[in-house]
Parts: structure tokens; C-alpha cells; sequence
């Protein structure tokens, strides 16, 4: 009991004030926390003597505030009065007295109750525009969140487009290095069985030469009678072995070629998926181009796109609007069929890859996939050329038939029967396309400006890297039967036409 008390007596308690409650003026012997302050008294109360007040009728007009203990700054500091008016002239709350004597008696005054009011009405105006630019923010953020869902799905998207030719890309490299492996090994046995046939066939030799020899040794020492007898039989032997053909050991070496032939030929099937990668990594980074509103390119069953009077025109009609032009060729950039991620110069004689799509109007014969462009002029006869000024780390010069398709796989220049192209892949190799086909180049150009040399009736087209003399790249041969346009890809980077 005795230690309870003492446990009692020995622990701290804190007063209301000593934890920031402000304390009524009226209780004296037990304090009280205040429950309102009177500005008008400039005392606090608590409840108890809070409602005496309250009744009075002569308080009946007082302030009431939450409880403060400093009611200085609620006061003014030249008359130590009440602040009760506001000045707007000078934007200052005022007493009483302030109005009789001081500077402010001229001035346009309110209560304090209009002045709060007032400013009431101009915050929650201006908070009514902070919440237009919180609605505009929060509709910011949905875009933003609806932009980073799109990004997650198109990532995984390309992720998972990628996943699937890199997978088919090492299934072939490992069929690629067993089927290589399975052929060294066949061409290893083949060796070795032959140079095991000859090895056989000298220690048979060399064995049969050891026993003769052998049994003369023996011979020799034996007494004339058996030697006489019995030697006929040893020479005869010996000129036998004689007379045997000498053993024609072949120069044996590893025969390569036909390992060499299969590795380029599965090297050359392989390099497609640099251009199935390429396409989908550029195909992913202008998908978000909007062609809703793009009336789409129609395909016949053939894949190609039928003959219409809006898209295409006659043989006569092309070769009309082309002329027949020899040597260098003038031409200009179609913009009606440029790929909503190209911006031409005004001059339509340059191209340039930008990430902001273009206010181009739709078109049937505008690019929908791929940074593309054709020329306005076409050719259906005659020889031809024209330099191209290269820039970046990926272009594609080429020319393309008239009724090539303009969206889709397909329409990639060299991806169909109906397009050839010369292609410059990230700074690092060169490919001819045509027909899904690809060669691979090993001479890469080392200088940015490209001719391009098209000889109609003979069917060839013919791409040089222009020096101070012509290096040939590349040509290729067909026979032409419908009139080709130029055609251009940029990426990154951009393309011009140069006289």
C-alpha cells in the first residue's frame, strides 16, 4: 500500500496549460481551458462562465473567437483598439479611432465582415480556376497513365514479336552449327577410311617384304641341297611382290567446299531476320500513327492492288507525265505518296524522318507503314540516272511499279516482286532487296553520294557509289512491263535528290 503511494506522489502531472490550453480569466482557484476568447472584453472564458456572457444584453453584440492568448495582433497598433473596419484604399484593417483622427477618415471603408466577404468571393473564384488547372492536370495524368499502358502493351508487343524471330533465328543457327557439325564429321570419316585404306594396304606390303625377307635369312644358313630346293619357290615369290603396282598415296586433304557452299547459303537464308528485326523495331516506332481516318488500300488476291482510276494510271498516261529522259533524269518527291513520318522541303527535292507526323491529307497512294516516298516522274522506256545524297545510319533507294501496295509487309521496297532496293542498315552493311529477297553486299559505300543507273529495255538497274570515279555496288536484272517510279526510304536521317 505504502509503495503505491509513493509510486502516486512521485509522478509528474501536467497542468492544462502546461499542455498549450489557453486558460479562462475567471477561474481563479481551479483553472479552466478557455472555450471562446471575447474581442470586445479581451478576455477568454471557459463554458461555465461563458454563458453569463452569452445572456447579457450588453454583450449581445460581442466577438467570439476560438480561444488565443495574444490579442495583440488583433488590434491596432497606433489606438491599442479593437480592429473593427477595413481600409481599401490602403488594404489595412482599422479601429475605431483610426476613422476619427488618423489619415483613414477620407478613405473608402467596410466592415470586417464585408471585407471577408468580399475576399471570400475573389479566393474562391481564384480556387475555381485551380481546380480548372487541377482538371487539367488530372486529365494530363490520365493521358499520361492511359500513354504509359499503351508503352507496357507495345512493349510487350515488340518484345514479344522479337522473342519469336530471335527463337527461329537460334532454332536455325542450331540446326545451322549440327547440320555443319553432322558434315565435318562425315567429311572426317570419308578421310580417315581412306587413309586407313591406304595404311592397311602399305603395312600388308611392308608385312609380305618382312616374312621374304625373313624367311632368306633363314634360307641362307641351311646346307646347298635344301637351299637349291627350296629357293625357286622364294624368288618366285620375291619377283611376285615385286611386280605388285607401287601404292599411289593421294595428297589427302579436308574438302571443304561443299561446307563452305551450304554455310553461305544458310548465312545468306539467315540474313533476312536482320531485316524481319529492323522492320518490326520500325514498324513499333510508327505505330502510333493514326490512319483511322486513312481510307485503306485495297489488295486483290494476288497481293497487289487492283488497277483503279483514283490510284493508278495507264502505262500511256505515266510514260506521258514522265517523258522519255536520257542521262540524268530531273526529278521531285510526290508528297501525296510521303509516309505521314517524312517532311519534305518546299523544293520537294529533299526528305527528312521526324518522330511528329505530318498534317498530310489522306490518300490512297500514301506509305501507311514505313518512312517511304515516291517520286512524281515514272519511266517506261529509255536509260535514266539520278544521284541521291545519303545521310544516317539507315536509308533505302530503289524504285517501285506503279501498282505496288502501300500498306503491309509488302509494301517495304524490296519486299515484293513489284520493287527493288538498295538498302543501308544501321552503318554496318549493305543489302539488295527485291522480291523478299535479300543479298548481302560485302563492299559498303564510303561516300554519302549514291547514283542510280536504270536502263529500261535492258532491264538492269545499277547503284555506284560516286567518287572522283564510279565504284560499282550492285545491279540488278529483270524485265521491266510496267512503268516505275524512284522511291526513297529515311529513317532518322534524311535523303535528297542532287543534279
Amino acid at each position: 500500500m505504502s509503495t503505491d503511494c509513493n509510486m502516486w506522489n512521485n509522478t509528474t502531472v501536467q497542468s492544462p496549460a502546461d499542455l498549450g490550453y489557453i486558460m479562462c480569466d475567471y477561474c481563479i482557484e481551479n483553472p479552466t481551458p478557455a472555450a471562446k476568447t471575447c474581442l470586445k472584453c479581451e478576455a477568454s472564458l471557459c463554458a461555465f462562465h461563458l454563458q453569463p456572457h452569452l445572456l447579457k444584453p450588453a454583450s449581445s453584440g460581442h466577438i467570439l473567437i476560438e480561444p488565443v492568448a495574444d490579442l495583440t495582433s488583433r488590434q491596432c497598433s497606433d489606438h491599442k483598439e479593437l480592429l473593427q473596419f477595413y481600409c481599401k484604399d490602403d488594404a489595412v484593417s482599422l479601429c475605431g479611432g483610426c476613422i476619427i483622427v488618423g489619415r483613414h477618415k477620407s478613405h473608402t471603408l467596410q466592415s470586417l465582415e464585408q471585407t471577408q466577404a468580399s475576399i471570400q468571393d475573389e479566393l474562391q473564384t481564384e480556387v475555381e480556376k485551380l481546380r480548372g488547372v487541377q482538371q487539367n492536370c488530372s486529365s494530363k495524368q490520365q493521358d499520361l497513365d492511359r500513354s504509359e499502358a499503351e508503352i507496357q502493351i507495345r512493349i510487350s508487343e515488340l518484345k514479344g514479336n522479337l522473342q519469336k524471330i530471335f527463337s527461329e533465328w537460334k532454332r536455325k543457327l542450331e540446326e545451322g552449327e549440327a547440320s555443319t557439325m553432322s558434315l565435318i564429321d562425315e567429311e572426317g570419316l570419308r578421310i580417315l577410311s581412306q587413309i586407313r585404306s591406304c595404311s592397311g594396304a602399305l603395312n600388308q606390303r611392308m608385312e609380305r617384304i618382312t616374312l621374304i625377307d625373313r624367311e632368306t635369312q633363314n634360307l641362307v644358313q641351311k646346307d646347298p641341297v635344301f637351299f637349291i630346293q627350296n629357293s625357286r619357290q622364294l624368288l618366285s615369290r620375291v619377283t611376285e611382290t615385286q611386280n605388285i603396282t607401287e601404292l599411289d598415296v593421294p595428297v589427302i586433304t579436308l574438302n571443304l567446299s561443299n561446307i563452305s557452299q551450304c554455310l553461305q547459303k544458310k548465312l545468306s537464308g539467315w540474313e533476312r531476320y536482320h531485316s524481319d528485326i529492323l522492320g518490326i523495331i520500325m514498324s513499333a516506332s510508327t505505330k502510333h500513327m493514326d490512319t483511322s481516318n486513312v481510307s485503306p488500300f485495297p489488295h486483290s488476291t494476288s497481293g497487289k492492288a487492283p488497277v483503279t482510276g483514283k490510284v493508278l494510271q495507264t502505262s500511256t498516261q505515266l510514260c506521258r507525265r514522265a517523258g522519255i529522259f536520257q542521262g540524268k533524269s530531273p526529278l521531285s518527291l510526290d508528297p501525296k505518296t510521303a509516309n505521314f513520318n517524312l517532311a519534305l522541303s518546299h523544293d520537294l527535292r529533299s526528305m527528312t524522318w521526324t518522330e511528329q507526323q505530318q498534317p498530310y491529307p489522306p490518300h490512297p497512294e500514301r506509305f501507311k507503314h514505313h518512312p517511304q516516298v515516291l517520286c512524281s516522274q515514272s519511266f517506261c522506256s529509255g536509260s535514266h540516272s539520278w544521284d541521291v545524297d545519303t545521310a544516317g545510319i539507315y536509308w533505302g533507294i530503289g524504285i517501285v511499279c506503279g501498282n505496288a501496295v502501300r500498306e503491309g509487309i509488302d509494301s517495304y521496297l524490296g519486299n515484293s516482286i513489284n520493287s527493288w532496293c538498295l538498302y543501308f542498315y544501321a552503318g554496318s552493311f549493305l543489302r539488295a532487296c527485291h522480291n523478299n529477297k535479300a543479298i548481302f553486299l560485302r563492299q559498303l559505300p564510303l561516300n554519302s553520294r549514291i547514283r542510280v543507273q536504270l536502263d529500261y529495255e535492258a532491264g538492269t538497274l545499277s547503284f555506284h557509289q560516286v567518287t572522283e570515279s564510279l565504284t560499282h555496288l550492285h545491279t540488278f536484272q529483270t524485265t521491266f512491263t510496267e512503268p516505275v517510279f524512284p522511291a526513297f526510304c529515311c529513317w532518322k536521317e534524311s535523303l535528297r535528290l542532287i543534279d
